[in-house]
């Protein structure tokens, strides 16, 4: 399969040697199936086929490769490399490109690497039953216990010393009180969910008599008040720039365009277009099944014309492939997209179109749809259904943003003050 990639005799001579030349003809066969074009494969197998070189040198065989060689090859392959971008990473290109090669290796050919033994750090003896109580007992999900994890990590780390059980359990309220509240202050994260994060860790610490006393009451309470902020949302002529601004006649720009049509039709969450799959079209029917998220409910609404078209115009475009998610990656290998990359679709084409919001993403389409649906006279019952959420308290805080409704209202300035 190297001949579908390369003409010149001795090149292919240059990779079927080594301990990786039995292997290249079917990673090139795995890059024409996966969908690569003639220039990224031909880059991806001159890089391996350069590594192949390095595990000749070093009289490296199969069953000692592992992914560790990858960064001493690195030092030595980009030793000379000069390079004048600021944008331009070769280390982190080229990595990338061999991390391919290894995922083929293990999932084809077999190749079993070490298990890397977890990284021990002075508190992983509180820490690691935590989150095992999080993942067994709470049912989080993995990217709750992970933020958990990021957020604990940094808060354990400035404890220093006070980690150990012999230190943690001779822990006072005054020896912490002033850390917690310099680490509430200075973190950047979401300071409601590094206090529950902490308050909730806290609690689990004095269940298990790491500490003497529950100091969860030191965690400082973040004030919120319901109904506090105010949707934010886009203009039509807003809208209309972003539309403007997605080339239809690509591959990737009809994704973009029905993914964009969507939101502003709909009102649905980023997750939600992510999630959507091929049978929640139902063509005959004219609807269209968008998925429960959050907690929220699953809804049924009618496909509209535009939406409809748009899928349509991508699905001439679309990849082939097993997955049954309607919209995926433009580049191979094809795999479906995530919330976070439909929020950097949105992002991008909001940066193109010259719309500037507080908070760019999915979600300021989401409440441009709202406003606008409340705007013209749907009912909050209807609005509530159509975004997905179960309880109508939900959907009030886009009364706020209805003007026209709130004149009506308001009460007469009196006279003569």
């Amino acid at each position: 399969m190297l001949e579908y990639w390369y003409k010149d005799r001795r090149t292919m001579l240059d990779f079927r040697r080594g301990p990786l030349g039995p292997c290249f003809d079917r990673f090139a066969a795995y890059l024409k199936v996966s969908g690569y074009r003639q220039h990224r494969a031909t880059e991806i197998l001159g890089k391996c086929c350069l590594f192949n070189t390095y595990l000749i040198d070093n009289e490296i065989t199969f069953n000692k490769i592992d992914p560790s060689l990858i960064e001493p090859f690195l030092d030595d392959y980009l030793a000379s490399f000069r390079t004048t971008s600021s944008s331009y990473c070769a280390r982190a290109i080229n990595r990338g490109m061999l991390k391919k090669l290894f995922s083929y290796l293990v999932e084809a050919e077999g190749l079993k690497l070490k298990k890397t033994k977890p990284v021990t750090t002075g508190y992983s003896w509180m820490l690691d039953p935590y989150l095992r109580y999080l993942r067994e007992e709470c049912q989080f999900c993995e990217s709750t216990i992970h933020q958990s994890h990021v957020r604990l990590c940094a808060f354990l780390e400035g404890l220093e010393e006070k980690v150990t059980r012999k230190h943690l359990k001779l822990l006072r309220a005054e020896g912490l009180e002033t850390y917690i509240k310099q680490h509430c202050k200075e973190s950047p994260d979401n300071l409601r969910r590094l206090a529950g994060t902490l308050r909730r860790f806290l609690r689990f610490c004095a269940r298990q008599g790491y500490t003497s006393t529950d100091l969860s009451g030191l965690i400082p309470s973040i004030p919120s008040y319901r109904f506090a902020s105010l949707a934010k949302g886009m203009e039509d002529s807003e809208l209309q720039r972003i539309l403007n601004k997605i080339p239809k006649d690509t591959a990737a720009g009809s994704r973009d365009y029905a993914v964009m049509i969507m939101m502003m039709a709909y009102g649905v969450r980023g997750k939600s277009v992510a999630e959507l799959q091929l049978e929640d079209i139902c063509w005959p029917r004219s609807t269209i099944r968008i998925r429960a998220q959050k907690g929220g409910k699953e809804v049924v609404v009618p496909l509209l014309d535009a939406v409809g078209e748009a899928i349509l115009g991508y699905l001439h475009h679309r990849p082939e492939g097993p997955f049954r998610k309607v919209f995926l990656s433009a580049k191979a290998p094809f795999r479906p997209l995530n919330s976070c990359a439909i929020s950097r679709i949105v992002r991008s084409y909001m940066k193109k179109a010259g719309v500037k919001k507080l908070r760019s993403g999915s979600n300021t389409l989401r409440h441009s749809w709202a406003i606008r649906a409340l705007a013209q006279g749907s009912p909050m019952k209807c609005i509530a259904d159509v975004l997905g959420h179960r309880c109508l308290d939900t959907t009030f805080i886009y009364a706020k943003a209805d003007l026209k409704t709130l004149r009506q209202v308001v009460m007469p300035w009196p006279e003569g003050r």
